[in-house]
Protein backbone atom coordinates (compact mmCIF):
# COMPACT_ATOMS: atom_id res chain seq x y z
CA UNK A 1 0.00 0.00 0.00
CA UNK A 2 1.49 3.24 -0.91
CA UNK A 3 -0.42 6.09 1.34
CA UNK A 4 -1.80 9.70 0.10
CA UNK A 5 0.05 11.79 2.42
CA UNK A 6 -1.86 15.26 3.49
CA UNK A 7 -0.31 17.38 5.96
CA UNK A 8 -2.73 20.18 7.49
CA UNK A 9 -0.98 23.01 9.14
CA UNK A 10 -2.52 26.58 10.55
CA UNK A 11 -1.20 29.38 9.49
CA UNK A 12 -1.33 30.61 13.05
CA UNK A 13 -2.34 29.21 16.10
CA UNK A 14 -5.85 28.87 16.75
CA UNK A 15 -7.27 28.29 12.76
CA UNK A 16 -8.21 25.39 13.34
CA UNK A 17 -6.17 22.62 11.65
CA UNK A 18 -6.71 20.06 13.92
CA UNK A 19 -10.69 20.21 13.63
CA UNK A 20 -9.77 20.18 9.79
CA UNK A 21 -7.55 17.30 10.11
CA UNK A 22 -9.76 15.57 12.39
CA UNK A 23 -12.96 15.67 10.12
CA UNK A 24 -10.86 15.21 7.10
CA UNK A 25 -9.77 12.04 8.32
CA UNK A 26 -13.59 10.86 9.14
CA UNK A 27 -14.61 12.19 5.54
CA UNK A 28 -11.84 10.09 4.08
CA UNK A 29 -12.22 7.13 6.40
CA UNK A 30 -16.02 6.88 5.33
CA UNK A 31 -15.28 7.50 1.79
CA UNK A 32 -14.21 3.74 1.62
CA UNK A 33 -10.98 4.13 -0.41
CA UNK A 34 -9.02 2.37 2.27
CA UNK A 35 -7.76 2.97 5.88
CA UNK A 36 -6.68 5.95 6.97
CA UNK A 37 -4.44 6.99 10.29
CA UNK A 38 -4.37 10.35 11.72
CA UNK A 39 -1.22 11.11 12.95
CA UNK A 40 -1.26 14.34 16.14
CA UNK A 41 2.34 15.47 15.08
CA UNK A 42 1.88 18.14 18.04
CA UNK A 43 3.91 16.62 20.95
CA UNK A 44 3.41 18.94 23.45
CA UNK A 45 -0.48 20.18 23.02
CA UNK A 46 -2.05 17.69 20.89
CA UNK A 47 -5.85 17.65 21.03
CA UNK A 48 -6.73 14.97 18.82
CA UNK A 49 -7.70 12.66 21.42
CA UNK A 50 -9.38 14.92 22.85
CA UNK A 51 -11.68 15.87 20.10
CA UNK A 52 -12.33 11.66 19.56
CA UNK A 53 -12.82 11.32 23.41
CA UNK A 54 -9.61 8.85 23.17
CA UNK A 55 -6.98 7.63 25.64
CA UNK A 56 -3.28 8.16 25.32
CA UNK A 57 -0.54 6.77 26.94
CA UNK A 58 1.11 9.76 29.13
CA UNK A 59 4.56 9.17 26.92
CA UNK A 60 6.55 7.13 24.04
CA UNK A 61 8.15 8.31 20.97
CA UNK A 62 4.99 7.86 18.59
CA UNK A 63 5.24 4.68 16.41
CA UNK A 64 3.28 3.06 13.65
CA UNK A 65 2.36 -0.17 15.42
CA UNK A 66 1.09 1.63 18.21
CA UNK A 67 -2.02 3.02 16.60
CA UNK A 68 -4.92 3.46 18.44
CA UNK A 69 -8.57 2.56 16.65
CA UNK A 70 -10.49 5.41 16.47
CA UNK A 71 -13.84 4.18 14.43
CA UNK A 72 -14.10 1.51 11.60
CA UNK A 73 -11.62 2.12 9.22
CA UNK A 74 -10.11 5.01 11.19
CA UNK A 75 -6.63 4.81 13.35
CA UNK A 76 -4.37 6.79 15.05
CA UNK A 77 -1.25 7.96 16.24
CA UNK A 78 -1.56 10.31 18.74
CA UNK A 79 0.13 12.58 20.56
CA UNK A 80 2.00 11.23 23.75
CA UNK A 81 0.40 13.25 26.95
CA UNK A 82 4.01 13.63 28.77
CA UNK A 83 7.22 13.71 26.55
CA UNK A 84 9.69 16.60 27.50
CA UNK A 85 10.98 18.82 24.83
CA UNK A 86 9.61 17.70 21.40
CA UNK A 87 12.67 19.04 19.75
CA UNK A 88 15.40 16.39 21.62
CA UNK A 89 13.24 14.06 19.44
CA UNK A 90 15.73 13.17 16.29
CA UNK A 91 14.44 14.55 12.90
CA UNK A 92 14.16 10.70 11.55
CA UNK A 93 11.20 9.73 14.01
CA UNK A 94 9.07 11.65 12.53
CA UNK A 95 10.42 10.55 8.92
CA UNK A 96 10.04 6.83 9.67
CA UNK A 97 6.86 7.21 10.94
CA UNK A 98 5.36 8.32 7.76
CA UNK A 99 7.49 6.08 5.65
CA UNK A 100 5.79 2.94 7.86
CA UNK A 101 2.18 4.44 7.58
CA UNK A 102 2.81 4.61 4.31
CA UNK A 103 3.19 1.24 3.75
CA UNK A 104 -0.24 0.60 6.34
CA UNK A 105 -2.52 2.60 5.13
CA UNK A 106 -4.13 4.08 2.17
CA UNK A 107 -4.40 7.47 3.52
CA UNK A 108 -2.20 9.35 6.30
CA UNK A 109 -3.77 12.68 7.46
CA UNK A 110 -1.12 14.91 9.94
CA UNK A 111 -2.30 17.14 11.94
CA UNK A 112 0.96 19.66 12.72
CA UNK A 113 1.28 22.22 14.97
CA UNK A 114 1.67 25.88 14.05
CA UNK A 115 4.68 26.83 15.18
CA UNK A 116 7.28 25.59 13.20
CA UNK A 117 9.99 23.13 14.20
CA UNK A 118 11.93 20.36 12.07
CA UNK A 119 9.15 17.91 12.66
CA UNK A 120 6.77 20.14 10.99
CA UNK A 121 9.30 20.71 8.45
CA UNK A 122 9.17 16.94 7.85
CA UNK A 123 5.93 16.35 7.37
CA UNK A 124 5.69 18.77 4.58
CA UNK A 125 8.24 16.90 2.58
CA UNK A 126 6.57 13.82 2.77
CA UNK A 127 2.91 15.82 1.96
CA UNK A 128 1.69 14.49 -0.97
CA UNK A 129 -0.75 17.74 -0.42
CA UNK A 130 -0.16 20.41 1.86
CA UNK A 131 -3.51 22.20 3.43
CA UNK A 132 -2.44 25.34 5.00
CA UNK A 133 -5.85 26.84 7.12
CA UNK A 134 -6.18 29.94 7.96
CA UNK A 135 -9.51 32.53 9.02
CA UNK A 136 -11.23 35.23 7.80
CA UNK A 137 -9.32 38.16 9.41
CA UNK A 138 -6.22 40.19 8.39
CA UNK A 139 -3.81 39.59 10.92
CA UNK A 140 -4.47 35.41 9.97
CA UNK A 141 -4.39 36.44 6.38
CA UNK A 142 -0.94 37.95 6.58
CA UNK A 143 0.36 35.34 8.75
CA UNK A 144 -0.63 32.47 5.31
CA UNK A 145 1.33 35.12 3.64
CA UNK A 146 4.66 34.61 5.68
CA UNK A 147 3.90 31.27 5.61
CA UNK A 148 3.52 30.44 2.24
CA UNK A 149 6.83 32.48 1.59
CA UNK A 150 8.77 30.13 4.12
CA UNK A 151 7.50 27.56 1.88
CA UNK A 152 8.71 29.17 -1.33
CA UNK A 153 12.12 29.65 0.25
CA UNK A 154 12.49 25.77 1.45
CA UNK A 155 11.44 25.01 -2.03
CA UNK A 156 7.80 23.74 -1.78
CA UNK A 157 6.37 22.84 -5.12
CA UNK A 158 3.13 25.67 -5.09
CA UNK A 159 0.60 22.97 -6.73
CA UNK A 160 0.85 20.89 -3.59
CA UNK A 161 -0.83 23.98 -1.68
CA UNK A 162 -3.92 24.02 -0.79
CA UNK A 163 -6.23 27.10 0.91
CA UNK A 164 -8.57 26.35 3.50
CA UNK A 165 -10.53 29.34 5.00
CA UNK A 166 -12.18 28.33 8.18
CA UNK A 167 -15.12 29.86 9.99
CA UNK A 168 -16.15 31.52 7.09
CA UNK A 169 -18.85 34.15 7.45
CA UNK A 170 -20.42 36.46 4.71
CA UNK A 171 -20.86 39.02 7.56
CA UNK A 172 -17.27 39.20 8.50
CA UNK A 173 -16.20 42.26 6.99
CA UNK A 174 -13.46 41.15 4.83
CA UNK A 175 -14.71 40.80 1.12
CA UNK A 176 -13.71 37.08 -0.38
CA UNK A 177 -12.03 38.70 -3.41
CA UNK A 178 -9.43 40.16 -0.18
CA UNK A 179 -9.10 36.48 1.17
CA UNK A 180 -8.94 35.05 -2.52
CA UNK A 181 -5.71 37.29 -3.07
CA UNK A 182 -4.19 36.65 -0.15
CA UNK A 183 -4.21 33.26 -0.70
CA UNK A 184 -2.48 33.73 -4.11
CA UNK A 185 -4.38 30.48 -4.95
CA UNK A 186 -7.82 29.54 -5.73
CA UNK A 187 -9.65 28.20 -1.73
CA UNK A 188 -9.90 24.72 -1.71
CA UNK A 189 -13.01 25.20 0.75
CA UNK A 190 -14.63 27.46 2.85
CA UNK A 191 -15.79 25.75 6.30
CA UNK A 192 -18.89 27.94 7.91
CA UNK A 193 -18.47 29.19 11.22
CA UNK A 194 -20.80 27.31 13.81
CA UNK A 195 -21.57 26.58 17.31
CA UNK A 196 -21.98 22.83 16.29
CA UNK A 197 -18.61 22.65 15.39
CA UNK A 198 -17.19 23.60 19.30
CA UNK A 199 -20.11 21.53 20.19
CA UNK A 200 -18.65 18.61 18.39
CA UNK A 201 -15.77 19.13 19.86
CA UNK A 202 -16.42 18.95 23.05
CA UNK A 203 -18.52 15.95 23.23
CA UNK A 204 -15.64 13.97 21.18
CA UNK A 205 -17.33 13.72 18.33
CA UNK A 206 -16.03 15.23 15.33
CA UNK A 207 -18.90 16.88 13.26
CA UNK A 208 -18.04 14.84 10.04
CA UNK A 209 -18.84 11.66 12.06
CA UNK A 210 -22.57 12.82 13.50
CA UNK A 211 -23.59 14.72 10.95
CA UNK A 212 -22.21 14.10 7.74
CA UNK A 213 -24.83 16.24 5.93
CA UNK A 214 -24.10 19.12 7.97
CA UNK A 215 -22.84 22.02 5.78
CA UNK A 216 -19.39 22.23 7.35
CA UNK A 217 -18.80 18.48 6.57
CA UNK A 218 -19.85 18.84 3.15
CA UNK A 219 -17.50 21.27 2.60
CA UNK A 220 -14.79 19.32 4.73
CA UNK A 221 -16.20 15.94 2.31
CA UNK A 222 -15.60 18.48 -0.50
CA UNK A 223 -11.60 18.38 0.39
CA UNK A 224 -11.44 14.84 0.18
CA UNK A 225 -12.50 14.31 -2.90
Amino acid sequence: MDARIVTIVGARAGAGASTVAANLAVALARSGSGPVCLVDLDFTAGDIATMFDAEVDEGGVPEAHVATRLSRGLYAILAPTILGDPGRLPERVVSELLASLSTMYAHVVVDAPAAVNKHVVTALEYAHRQILVTTPERPALRALGRYQDMLDTLGHDRRLRSIVVNRAHPDNGIPALEVEQAARTPIAAWLPATPDVPHSINTGQPLAAVDPDHPFSQAVQGLAR
